[in-house]
């Protein structure tokens, strides 16, 4: 008679973006890969895009009455720091209740409550980090994690840990290894002179990028009649969707504006250029798939942290960069048409982002983890 295996829980905590929360969400498929009986648990926010996503992905989602610290101003900041003892109780009531085996710290202010109640219960956790230049909380709480799992080696220099193993971004189990290997460029981009389209992806994040909103349907005015095989998808995000369709309604067959995209494996390996932030998450698919990308990092992102994580890709080689504050109509148009004129560039781009990959990434922390347990 065989005796079960006793299940163990997993718990995931922080989120607010898809950059914090996406890399949780292929740990957690991984972990899932390994024990099918493991349970896994995530903690956050109302406020934030787990409230959406997980409840669809069928993971069960503990909220937290916490608030960020950074950026909002002093009135909410006061608010924060009230409200922070509740959300520490809270975690460790939701610790106590479920004696996870291990805890994932993600980053992102809805973390640093569960962080700090497993080091008061003394409970083995870990941090992910995903941008070049860490966050607050993970700065912070760095010292003390049993591990931290970097997705870019420079990340080191601002974490005071011995315990940093640089192993990546771990990505969603339909984005993994689809680059192909790093000698030739993915299918995309195969036989640039010969393809009858070329295809621009516009990516601005959950909820959209009001300057690629404002500006890349008149882009696509001016370069359309020039480039009779060009056609663009616009992830616009949902509040300004009506308004990006109908400025892209003169061309129905070659223009599509969409609120999010579903589908964002077939739209990547459709696209011969990305046009998009400089979030980690979405640096690590355009790596692991080789595309090349032109960058607008976002100027409110915490520390300027896109700024920092489009320097590697743009020191390799693999992308372009426009400082917002630098972008308008004209040169973007330019931008994009100097890559549409360049095959050659495209293809360089291509196979450097693709010297980049840090393949196996989720496998990686998750055999790092079960050590830990």
């Amino acid at each position: 008679m065989s005796v079960a295996r006793p299940v163990k829980t997993i718990l995931f905590a922080g989120g607010g973006t898809g950059g914090h929360l996406f890399p949780g969400i292929a740990l957690a498929e991984e972990f899932l890969a390994r024990e099918p009986n493991t349970r896994i648990i995530f903690a956050g926010t109302r406020r934030g895009i787990e409230a959406r996503i997980l409840p669809e992905l069928g993971y069960p989602l503990v909220f937290l009455d916490v608030q960020g610290f950074v950026g909002v101003g002093r009135r909410r900041s006061l608010q924060a720091a009230l409200s922070f003892p509740k959300a520490v109780i809270q975690a460790l009531i939701l610790l106590v209740r479920y004696r996870p085996a291990l805890i994932v710290g993600l980053g992102g202010y809805a973390s640093a409550p569960v962080l700090l109640a497993a080091m008061v219960g003394g409970l083995p956790w870990v941090i992910q980090e995903q941008n070049v230049f860490p966050g607050l909380v993970n700065r912070l709480l760095a010292p003390f994690a049993a591990a931290v799992f970097t997705a870019y080696d420079r990340a080191r220099d601002h974490l005071r840990s011995r315990r940093i193993h640089n192993y990546g971004n771990p990505l969603r189990s339909g984005l993994r290894g689809a680059g192909g290997g790093a000698e030739s460029g993915p299918p995309a981009m195969d036989n640039q002179e010969q393809k009858e389209t070329f295809a621009l992806l516009v990516v601005g994040g959950s909820q959209g990028a009001s300057i690629f909103n404002r500006l890349l349907p008149a882009v696509f005015a001016r370069l359309a009649a020039r480039y009779p095989r060009l056609w663009i998808v616009h992830q616009s995000g949902q509040a300004q969707l009506a308004a990006v369709a109908q400025a892209y309604a003169a061309w129905p067959d070659r223009a599509r504006a969409v609120a999010f995209i579903e589908d964002m494996e077939k739209q990547y390996a459709a696209a011969d250029l990305v046009i998009c932030r400089a979030g980690a998450l979405t640096l690590a698919e355009l790596v692991e798939l080789g595309k090349p990308s032109l960058l607008v990092p976002f100027p409110q992102a915490a520390h300027d942290h896109q700024s920092f994580n489009a320097g590697v890709l743009v020191e390799a080689g693999a992308a372009w960069v426009r400082p917002e504050v630098e972008l308008d109509e004209e040169n973007l148009a330019a931008d994009i048409e100097s890559l549409i004129k360049s095959p050659q560039r495209l293809m360089a781009m291509s196979r450097a982002a693709l010297q980049l990959r840090q393949p196996g990434a989720a496998a990686r922390i998750v055999d790092h983890c079960r050590n830990l347990m």
